[in-house]
């Protein structure tokens, strides 16, 4: 399984957050789309992803759209957060307590 980042130019700090709740997910690799490319309004998340962080500062409205449909088709946890790793980590904190996890994978966490 997969979690995909989107929208952000350093991911560091984000990648170290998922990787801390990676067993929870089942997750083994970490892709990232900028969101700087136009071609990427199109991408199409693959069927091995189990989890999305949406990077709001750094994508815009037709990105955030497209993703959000698909996660939400292919029943994917997504998390929106602006800009900190702090912040992902509380998103991803709350995902995994219960609130969504429990009710099953087809729940999205929206929260700005």
């Amino acid at each position: 399984m997969q979690a995909v980042i989107v929208g952000a130019d350093r991911i560091e700090g984000i990648r170290s957050e998922i990787l801390r709740v990676a067993d929870h997910f089942g997750i083994k690799d970490i892709d990232h789309w900028t969101g700087r490319k136009a071609s990427e309004n199109r991408r199409q998340l693959s069927r091995r992803t189990s989890l999305v962080v949406f990077m709001c500062d750094r994508a815009n409205h037709m990105l955030m759209r497209n993703v959000r449909k698909q996660a939400e088709e292919l029943g994917i946890p997504m998390v929106f957060c602006r800009h900190s790793a702090t912040e992902v980590r509380e998103r991803l904190d709350e995902l995994g307590c219960g609130r969504c996890v429990s009710k099953g994978k087809a729940e999205v966490l929206r929260r700005s």
